[in-house]
Parts: structure tokens; sequence; C-alpha cells
């Protein structure tokens, strides 16, 4: 039995402990323990036969493993348990669990060795582990953030698509499908309070993404074929740069734009369904005429051109067009095929005279327009250098057909001419067919006059969508003008 000296030390000991809440429960387990408090008159369950009188049944508790007090009532510890959780609750406004292990261990003591029930409060207040319910985006399996309900969650991921949606309203396309690449989830996860992100934070990083931003400011007569260039970069890397940005998109003077392509952590899938219309050529057909001599023609019907109405899918990643695909083709309008008589009399022969102009270099050489759309740039001097050829400006995608029959003797990406066909006309002739943004034929393929052999684009050295055509004949460019019918 210990003296009453001893339980007086012990006393001054324990309000030591409830001035000191930081002091660790180790500590206080250690001095529990050392002062022989519980040996001394704790008795085993099952040793009943050796209870004395004053006696009565209580309860060791356990907090996370370690002995912190001796409680008559278990009902008490659960009576703080639950004070603290509302307390955090009120504070966090959040829905509060503690993640702390509370088990009791029933023994026989004298109660005057029952704990002070504050200071077990203050001790189990002091090393608690609260955590708050919260709601975290999961991209494909792995938490990347961590916010306060799934509503702001939600305004989180829909903010991210809003700008696509927008984008493709905005210019009149049907938005059939929109949702991320990715697995995306909405999880509810109870967390340490001080886990919780921004909101703002959180979008920032889905948006720029890990990479190291380099802004570049819009100067006078810049665009993005001359952005690109100038820093060694791809239309497409300026357009996945800056999404959902698009190609026809006019630049503006002191505009923003990011020179770095982003690894995000979220991307934004779109399928559209667009409309256009597009040009069906005519053909030209050529009738014997016995009324015209052989070194003479007469359009004797006007060839007109048709009119299709194209329906298309257009899959896009970020704003950036991966794929397209066909629905449907309706004919408007029936092209009109264009008949030429060509003479069969023989001429009456002339005396040349030495002095007589010689024959125009496109005599006996006959092309027809390889596409349609207005003429921006001619054949001859531009911007101080021989320009080769004739630029035709259409809308991205207007089909390009062969202007003579021959044999394609180049299809390929080249430097400036981006997209380039050639097509050998025999003779020394060839005509050149540049900036497409696709070619629907191959080098050694045998095409026939008015064939598809690609599609307008801007790729290369380009300023907007247009053909630049060019005729060579042994290698000497020549204005296609003077062969043009």
């Amino acid at each position: 039995m210990l003296g009453k000296n001893w339980f007086e030390i012990l006393d001054k000991l324990y309000n030591w402990v409830r001035l000191r809440r930081n002091i660790v429960i180790a500590l206080s387990v250690i001095f529990l323990i050392s002062a022989g408090v519980f040996s001394v008159k704790a008795l085993a369950v099952n040793n009943e036969s050796s209870l004395e009188d004053d006696m009565t049944e209580a309860f060791f508790t356990y907090f996370d493993g370690q002995k912190i007090g001796l409680v008559k009532d278990k009902g008490d510890i659960e009576k703080v348990l639950e004070g603290i959780k509302r307390g955090f609750e009120s504070l966090y406004n959040m829905e509060v669990t503690l993640e702390n292990d509370i088990d009791f261990e029933r023994v026989y003591v004298d109660e005057q060795y029952l704990s002070d029930p504050e200071v077990l409060e203050s001790l189990i207040q002091s090393n608690v582990s609260p955590r708050v319910k919260c709601a975290v985006i999961q991209v494909n399996g792995e938490n990347l953030a961590v916010l306060k309900d799934s509503e702001t969650a939600r305004f989180i991921l829909d903010s991210l698509l809003q700008p696509f949606k927008e984008k493709i309203e905005s210019k009149g396309g049907s938005l059939e499908e929109i949702d991320f690449e990715e697995d995306v989830n909405i999880k509810d996860l109870f967390v340490r309070y001080e886990e919780l992100e921004d909101p703002d934070e959180v979008v920032q990083r889905f948006t720029q993404g890990n990479t190291e931003k380099r802004i570049y400011i819009v100067e006078k007569g810049d665009n993005i074929w001359t952005i690109a260039q100038k820093h060694d970069m791809t239309v497409k890397d300026i357009l996945e740069a800056n999404a959902p940005m698009e190609e026809s998109d006019i630049l503006q003077i002191g505009q923003e734009l990011n020179l770095n392509v982003p690894e995000l952590p979220l991307n934004v899938i779109t399928v559209e369904k667009v409309e256009h219309t597009k040009s069906i050529p005519f053909e030209t057909e050529t009738k014997k005429s016995d009324d015209l001599y052989t070194n003479q023609t007469k359009v004797a019907q006007e060839g007109k051109e048709g009119e299709c109405q194209i329906v298309e899918k257009v899959y896009k990643r970020n704003g950036v067009e991966t794929e397209r695909e066909t629905i449907s083709e309706t004919v408007k309008k029936e092209p009109v095929k264009k008949i030429v008589l060509v003479g069969t009399k023989k001429p009456p022969k002339k005396v040349s005279s030495s002095r007589s102009g010689s024959s125009s270099s496109s005599s006996g050489i006959s092309m027809s327009w390889p596409t349609r759309g207005r003429i921006t740039s001619r054949f001859g001097r531009r911007w101080g250098r021989m320009h080769k050829g004739l630029d035709i400006a259409n809308d991205r995608g207007t089909p390009i057909y062969a202007a003579r029959s021959g044999t394609v003797c180049y299809s390929g990406y080249n430097g400036g001419y981006g997209n380039l066909v050639r097509i050998d006309h025999g003779s020394g002739i060839e005509t050149y067919y540049a900036h497409l943004s696709s070619r629907s034929v191959k080098k050694g393929q045998k095409v026939k006059k008015g064939q598809l052999i690609g599609y307008m684009g801007n790729t290369g050295n380009s300023t907007g969508p247009h053909l630049h055509f060019e005729v060579r004949i042994n290698g000497t460019p020549k204005n296609p003008l003077n062969y043009l019918k």
C-alpha cells in the first residue's frame, strides 16, 4: 500500500500534465505506471474473491493503444468524443469523423483512483485526429484534387468543358459528344482539413499542366503560321498550347499566346456535326466539227459546277481536329458539262513572213481550272521577288483536281510548299499543286484531267487556305492563266 506522500506527489504531477497539453500520451503512460497507481488497487475481473468492500467496477481507457486513464463509465469517454466531434464540425462546417482507436479494459479499483474527467478530455482533445468528409477528383484511379464537396468538384469539371462547348456553338456547329479522354470520377473521402485545396488553384493546375509557360505577344502582321515558323513550332502545337483556339481564329494585336504545349491531367474530347457545301467540278467534252478548221475551237456549251451538301462528324482533342468522318453527301445541283467543238477542216495555207510573230507559248496546251475560288495572287513579281504560280483561295477542304491528264511524279511534304502534288503531263510539261491539307494520289499513279488529287489547305509557308498552282515547261515556270480554259 502506497503512503499518503505518494498520492500528494501523484496529484501535483497530474496537475502539471493538465497545464502542459502538448506532452505526448506516452509520457503520461510512463508516469502513471511508475507511480504504481493502477498496479496497487486494480484487480482482474476473474479474481472477484479477493475484492475489498470499497472497490468498484471501472475501465482502463486506451487511446490508440496507449493507456490514458481510468473511468467508471465507458459512456463518459464516448460523450467526450462526441463533444469533440461536434466542436470540429461547428468549426469546419463539414461532416467530421475521429480516426482514433478507443478501447476499454474492465477492472475493479478504489474510486479514489478514478481519473479526472477534465484531464482525460484535455488529453484526448490535444491528441485527437479529426478527418473531414470531402470530395476527391480521381483521374484514372489517382486522386488529383481534394475539394470541400462534390458540388465544387462537379463545378470545376464543368468549367473545364465549357470553353469547348462555347467554341463549337459560336461557329454554328452541333455538339454531339463532349467528355474527358481519361476516366474521371468524384469520390467521397475523409482527410485532414489542411489537405483541402483552393478551387481556383485546382482549375489553374488542370488547364495549364506542369509545363513552364512561355508567352508571346501578338504583333502587327502576325498570323498563326508566321508565329509557328518563328518559334520552330507547328500550327498544331500553337493550337494545342492555346486550346480551344482554332486555325481560323483571327489574332488581335497585343493578344497573349502560350508557346508551350502543356501536359494536361485532363484532356477534352469533342464530337461535333458540321454541314457545308462543296462544288462539283464539271467535265469537259470535246466534239469534232466540220465547220471549224483544225486550229480552231469553239465552246458550244459553258460548263457549270454543281453543288453538294456535306454532313460530317469532326473529332477533336483539346480543340484540335484529329479525325473527320463523312456522314452523308447530297447533290443539290448537278454540274453542267462543258462542250468544246474542235475543228476537222484543214486550214488554207498561208505564206509566212520572216517578220511574223511566233506562236503563243500556250499553243496546243489546254488545262482546266484545278479548283474553285478567288485569285489572291497572280504570276509575276510580288514582294520584291518572283511569284512562280497562281494562288486560288477558298475554304479548307475544297477539292483540288488535276488540270491535265498525266502521271504523278511527286506526292509528299516539301518545305515551303507544304503538302505538294506534281504531275508530269509529258513533253516537258509539269503542274504543281501546293499547300494541300491532304493528298489523294501517290507517286507513279496515272490521273485523268479533272480527277480528284487532294484538298485545299494551308500547309508550308502559307498565310491562309489556298492552292498555289504552277505550270512549268522544261523546268521554267510559266503564267498558268495562259493555259487555263
